[in-house]
């Protein structure tokens, strides 16, 4: 047992809690009552959509404790985690954020359930963008969480719990949906860490989907490391799941140092109006050439084209087959955006559909060529910190701009690690996303490994304990 002090101070990321609970140092009650005390101290935060009753949590930490010899074959042993609430975990309603949507699931979704098996604690269901629609985190009915550096600056979405709770030190990791960056953006407007893995390694079974074909689980954490600790347990081929790779388990999750890169940034930069990120992503290219990157551009109009068809062709439909119901039979419970959209999606038609499926296959095609003789393309996660205020006057062109790095990742069949890059000149976070082609996960862990060290931006904020 470790005395108060130190519980106070106690770093939460997986690396190093597996670290100290291997030395004898804490064990998993003792990080209970930590993670118990500080989402008190953090009161109505709105991170939290539901949470694990006290006791229900203790007893899981104990059973875990007399398991300490098993320590070995459970690598997530001990480490407190949440789930967005798009996402199943037995004995809790999803409810996507909308009081008129409710399935009560009589299993966990198979990456909860895996790290679940794998020793994680489950905290609870965190907030989001209502049915994930948005990056911004604001489409919150009853308030949205709060951006750990400035309550004005939006906390990210659609995954927006998912992201401050671990940026807050309130979890390990947590684990959320990501269709055209919900994986990301969080991370970036938190300075954290999001991993997007390549589409099918990780079994999106139990996922309320939006677009089944863009759709998957990511990983929040502190850290490359801590991330990938997670990812080497959830990954995996799920024979009931038709969305699942079939080769998931021959994907490399590790590679070699990388020493010598090829590596391309968008030949059209947008900043939105901002003078502080251009040059922060300037340091960071700086710093890939000083790890051995030979820097070329990308015509970056394939992801701007790919990212579009997200809201704006047939692809929308998928959501309205999703829950479009709930427009049907209780409209006033969705947001103005989330109904909007909904409304729109009725209009394509079965042509439509096969237009936009062929436009995106010629737009993969045309990636592919782009590709060749590149290793990864590197990004700006976000163009800048958006206001609360400008995504409530503005909610679809301003969310537009936050996706505008994002949204093509998914619909082009990449993999993408968003990572902590600075801390601007005003104190707001910066980052950065590798891109990689599918089954490039390892890759992006080698190379994002090595840049995180570079870079050595702590995580969170300072003072939320992350």
């Amino acid at each position: 047992m470790t005395d108060e002090p130190r519980l106070t101070t106690l770093s939460l990321r997986p690396t190093a809690l597996t670290a100290a609970y291997r030395r004898g140092d804490i064990d998993p009650v003792d990080v209970v009552e930590e993670v118990l005390r500080r989402m008190a101290a953090r009161g109505n935060d709105r991170v939290w959509v539901q949470t694990v009753e006290p006791a229900l949590l203790r007893a899981q930490a104990v059973a875990l404790r007399d398991r300490r010899a098993d320590i070995d074959n459970l690598p997530l042993y001990g480490l407190p985690f949440g789930v967005k609430d798009n996402v199943d975990v037995a004995g809790m309603p999803t409810t996507c954020g909308c009081a008129g949507f409710g399935r009560y699931p009589s299993s966990s979704a198979t990456a909860v359930q895996l790290a679940l098996d794998a020793g994680a604690l489950f905290v609870g269901k965190q907030t989001l963008d209502q049915f994930a629609t948005g990056l911004n985190g604001t489409r919150a009915v009853g308030g949205h969480c709060l951006n750990v550096f400035d309550p004005s600056v939006i906390p990210g979405g659609s995954s927006s719990g998912s992201g401050v709770a671990v940026a807050a030190g309130l979890v390990s990791f947590s684990l959320g949906s990501d269709t055209g960056g919900s994986g990301r953006v969080p991370a970036a407007m938190n300075n954290i860490v999001g991993l997007r893995p390549t589409m099918g390694l990780v079994s999106s079974r139990g996922l309320v989907y939006n677009n089944p074909q863009f759709d998957c689980i990511p990983v929040f954490a502190h850290g490359v490391e801590d991330a990938y600790q997670v990812l080497e347990v959830i990954a995996a081929v799920d024979g009931l799941d038709p969305l699942s790779r079939t080769d998931a388990d021959q994907i490399a999750l590790d590679a070699p140092p990388v020493k010598h890169f090829r590596f391309a940034i968008p030949d059209r930069l947008a900043w939105f109006g901002d003078i502080q990120s251009p040059e922060c992503f300037a340091q960071a290219v700086q710093r890939l050439q000083s790890m051995g990157g030979e820097l070329c551009e990308i015509d970056f109009s394939t992801f701007i084209e790919a990212g579009s068809l997200i809201f704006d062709s047939a692809f929308v439909a998928e959501r309205a087959a999703s829950y479009g119901e709930v427009l049907d039979r209780l409209p006033e419970a969705l947001v103005p955006p989330v109904a909007s959209i909904l409304r729109r999606a009725r209009d394509y038609t079965a042509i439509d559909a096969f237009r936009a499926q062929y436009r995106l296959r010629e737009l993969r095609h045309q990636l592919a060529k782009q590709l060749a003789g590149l290793d990864v393309v590197v990004t700006p996660t976000v163009a800048r910190p958006f206001r609360v205020e400008e995504l409530l006057a503005s909610p679809i062109e301003r969310n537009a701009e936050v996706g505008y790095y994002t949204y093509g990742v998914g619909p082009l069949d990449l993999c993408a690690l968003a990572l902590p890059a600075a801390l601007r000149p005003d104190g707001l976070p910066f980052g950065i996303s590798l891109v990689g082609r599918a089954g490039a996960d390892g890759w992006l862990r080698s190379l994002g490994g090595r840049f995180e060290a570079a870079t050595a931006v702590p995580p969170g904020a300072p003072g939320t304990g992350a």
